[in-house]
């Protein structure tokens, strides 16, 4: 018999199959996954600012679940209005709530900092306007890209994760310190381990560091396998190849 010692819950975009796909997969018997969904059906300035407003209501039927911690899951639905936006976000719905509040956005960051990264590689499947918004939000947050590459259009959830793979090659900079993957509606899951044996550098991407996050925030620090350094409690002296 499991023991069940975690709940964590995901605002996540209507559109995006991805996230629960992912984080199922991450999670152990220990830890529940409950999910609520915000209307959204395209990438815009109105639906991002949309999406905010009703965050604080979606916010409010997890934490009648008694979540530990709740995940704001739509990384360009915060990275997209800038740095303090994403900040101010997460702490208005955890002072709503009560519960610890994390940002896929802000996640990219924690995550990054914690491996030591200071000059990053970008991938993200984006739109150019976007792929633009992420670089100004990554540098925002003490973070220097070098290199950035996207995909150009909105059908993220289309590819499948070797197409993650083809991507992060385009994008790494050897002079990189790790890559950076943006989007939780982006199959990357099964090809982290790859991706950091080929760049021979640790990735992060949206939803591994969002749960890394979530772990991080309830102080449930468990090791998963087949996701990166990340999970593995590595830092930026353990090579994806270590």
């Amino acid at each position: 018999m499991s023991i069940w010692q975690k709940r964590f819950g995901w605002i996540v975009p209507s559109w995006n199959t991805v996230t629960e796909f992912e984080v199922e997969r991450l999670s152990g018997d220990d830890v529940s996954n409950h999910f609520t969904r915000i209307a959204h059906t395209e990438d815009s300035e109105a639906a991002f600012e949309r999406m905010g407003k009703e965050a604080p209501g979606a916010a409010g039927l997890l934490a009648d679940a008694k979540v530990d911690a709740i995940s704001y899951a739509c990384t360009a639905g915060s990275f997209s209005k800038g740095f303090s936006y994403d900040v101010d976000l997460a702490s208005r719905l955890a002072d709503e709530t009560g519960t610890p509040v994390t940002t896929m956005a802000g996640s990219l960051i924690a995550a990054a900092r914690h491996l030591g990264f200071q000059a990053v590689a970008v991938a993200a499947p984006y739109e150019q306007w976007l792929m633009d918004r992420l670089v100004v939000f990554l540098e925002a947050g003490g973070l220097r890209v070098l290199k950035s590459e996207g995909l150009g259009h909105q059908a993220n959830v289309l590819y499948e994760p070797e197409k993650a793979l083809e991507l992060a090659e385009r994008a790494w900079d050897p002079a990189a310190d790790g890559l950076i993957m943006s989007c939780g509606n982006f199959r990357t899951l099964e090809m982290i381990d790859t991706i950091e044996t080929t760049i021979g550098r640790p990735v992060v991407t949206s939803v591994q560091a969002s749960y890394w996050a979530m772990l991080q925030a309830t102080n449930h620090l468990v090791e998963t396998p087949g996701a990166g350094v990340l999970l593995r409690g590595g830092t930026m002296s353990a090579t994806a190849a270590g």
